[in-house]
């Protein structure tokens, strides 16, 4: 087997997913392995089976410009930044329904490099890393065609803050089907290590440990590979049909009182679009609300695609002294 050992330095996050879909394809083709370190822009990362729209803090994201992206794998929504390292091994596995997922299999190799640059760490649970009982690395995996994926964040020097900001939701607002995720404690590995070194240092020192046992180096992506990839960012990952549309069915209610009485608002929606709307409260109207809740039916659980619907009625008629950008809020915040 060809081993494939790339450190890719873009941080565009819908290229980086599709990067792993893309190489994962390929392996499943050719037999070949892949061990890649890659990094993330700020980016909240939902897991493939989540509600996006439930599990992140959407006015904290539109205020930092942090991104959001689907993954193929499940588990639960996770934090990236610049300060967060990725690694993924794309490897053939046989036959996968007697082998299941190992998550053991896949951490160890970066518990022994921790290890080796004095770094207690531990799996915890079934799939993830911890340091002194504080989660610095949360892993999933994917299994098809008898190539196996194993993805896994390192915490390196993270923004805590904004780890915790970017995933901070009402629990009470959303009812999903989708996974929830598992809030833990976290920390980063650098204050954890005897003898600092820089991100740029661990990452290189990080790949020769994973790449020894199959004699290879790191290189790039070649311009093949750039080319596939880029075709799938931009026709899946990028797209809002799977960022959001991906969502499984969700129900949505949230309330806010105004100068003039309180509003209500009761969501169903379904591929990322509602279907069912209902405007409530003890507000004054000197029109009839269920107007609203026609034009909002069958629209994208979007803001934007929310706001020009709401921007082009007479919103302070149907609730009197509200505004169509206070009545998108409260529906997207």
């Amino acid at each position: 087997m060809t081993m494939h050992c790339i450190i890719h330095r873009d941080d565009d996050p819908f290229f980086n997913l599709a990067m792993e879909e893309v190489l994962f394809g390929r392996s499943s083709e050719t037999g070949d392995g892949y061990i890649i370190l890659w990094r993330n822009r700020p980016t909240v990362v939902v897991g493939r089976f989540q509600n996006a729209a439930g599990e992140v803090n959407s006015p904290f994201l539109r205020e930092k410009g942090v991104a959001v992206v689907r993954r193929t794998t499940g588990g639960g929504a996770v934090y990236h930044d610049l300060g967060n390292l990725n690694y993924t091994f794309i490897l053939p596995v046989g036959d996968r329904d007697s082998r299941g997922l190992d998550f053991a299999l896949y951490t160890n190799p970066l518990l022994e490099y921790l290890d080796s640059i004095g770094v207690k760490a531990e799996l915890t649970g079934r799939n993830d890393l911890t340091i002194e009982g504080k989660k610095f690395s949360g892993n999933a995996q994917h299994v098809s065609k008898n190539t196996m994926l194993h993805h896994g964040t390192i915490m390196f020097d993270s923004c805590l803050e904004d780890v915790a900001a970017s995933l901070s939701v009402d629990p009470e607002k959303f009812k999903s089907k989708g996974v929830a995720s598992v809030r833990s404690r976290v920390t980063n590995v650098a204050p954890h290590m005897p003898n600092p070194m820089p991100m740029e240092d661990f990452i290189e020192g990080l790949m020769s440990h994973f790449a020894a046992p199959f004699g290879e180096t790191a290189r790039s992506l070649d311009d093949d590979e750039v080319r596939e990839i880029s075709e799938m960012r931009d026709s899946k990952y990028a797209t809002w049909d799977w960022v959001w549309g991906s969502s499984p069915p969700f129900s949505l209610s949230s309330e806010r009182r105004f100068e003039k009485g309180k509003v209500q608002i009761y969501l169903d929606v379904k591929e990322g679009t509602i279907e069912n709307v209902a405007i409530r409260g003890d507000f004054f109207s000197v029109a009839d609300p269920s107007d609203m809740e026609n034009a909002l039916r069958g629209v994208r659980f979007d803001r934007k695609a929310v706001s020009e619907v709401l921007s082009s009625l007479p919103v302070k008629k149907y609730i009197l002294g509200v505004s169509a950008e206070e009545l998108t809020d409260l529906v997207v915040d």
